[in-house]
């Protein structure tokens, strides 16, 4: 019997999706070619390991047993790829994978790239979008941007400055109105909505009664942008967003600010390449939100 480390690979992420499609997405294959890994995999153990339905895969017993064997391993061998990649000492070929929020990315890290390069001209990135937190053990990223500090002694957190924010409103939508003088329960407020759980900002719109206000909801900070300068809405946003795009602030109680830090794994912390990159987050927002 020969099992290759691919095959349970593919296991894994299947079992973990729980969706062929999901799992081949993930991995960069088609359905078929993951389905016959798995039915490989299978045929090698002289086991069934999963169950295909229209719900999506379930695990047999046997699969499941598996799983915990499959899964050890496979961390042994993420470790063993994440100290190879820490120990090398010419990274120029693989890029510094950065997971981060929509506006750390798009509004922070992309305009500041020249000022990474001039400084480390060979350097790459791969910039990617996640609300989530980036399994470092597994290089699905080697730093991660998050709002909340991790608990992983394994990880090393940092923290970056303050994000601030406030309502903010284009001149259309205040139509010759004072900003400081307005009764926001009788405005047309946009905010985040619950897909990333019960979040500061929601807390304040319902700490101040100010829920059955907003005429919109979205995941996306972006999106609230353009509604707030389309002359929409009233939109909380970012201090440092909203004055970039010439929006007026509206007087309100203070809105929360969040708190990000930069995440990566306790190997990579005499990385010189990961080191670089971290301080360019850094400056990176402190330019961006006008931080000391």
């Amino acid at each position: 019997m020969t099992i290759d480390w691919d095959t349970v690979r593919c296991f894994i992420e299947v079992a973990e999706k729980r969706s062929l499609m999901g799992a081949a997405t993930a991995l960069g294959m088609s359905n078929a070619t993951l389905g016959r890994k798995i039915d490989a995999l299978e045929a090698a153990v002289g086991l069934q390991l999963i169950l295909r339905g229209p719900g999506g895969i379930t695990l047999t017993e046997e699969g499941g047993e598996m799983l915990v064997l499959a899964k050890a391993g496979g961390n042994h061998l993420f470790q063993m790829e994440r100290l190879a990649f820490s120990l090398k000492s010419d990274r120029r070929a693989l890029p510094i994978r950065i997971s981060a929020t929509e506006i750390m990315v798009s509004a922070i890290l992309a305009p500041n790239l020249p000022k990474l390069w001039a400084q480390h001209p060979g350097l790459a990135v791969d910039l990617i979008m996640s609300t989530e937190l980036a399994d470092l053990n597994r290089r699905e990223a080697d730093i991660a941007i998050r709002l909340a500090r991790p608990q992983n002694d394994g990880l090393i957190a940092r923290r970056l400055p303050e994000i601030t924010s406030g309502l903010y409103a284009a001149k259309e939508y205040l139509q010759g109105r004072s900003p400081t003088d307005l009764s926001l329960r009788d405005e047309k407020l946009v905010g985040l909505n619950d897909k990333f759980g019960d979040i500061p900002e929601l807390r304040w719109m319902t700490e101040h009664g100010l829920q059955q206000s907003q005429c919109a909801q979205t995941s996306s900070v972006y999106a609230l942008l353009e509604m707030a300068k389309s002359g929409a809405a009233i939109a909380m946003l970012p201090d440092f967003l909203a004055r970039r795009h010439g929006l007026m602030a509206i007087a309100a109680p203070p809105t929360p600010p969040r708190k990000p830090w930069v995440v990566f794994h306790r190997d990579n912390r005499r990385n010189p390449q990961i080191k670089a990159v971290g301080a360019w987050i850094t400056q990176s927002c402190r330019d961006s939100f006008g931080a000391d």
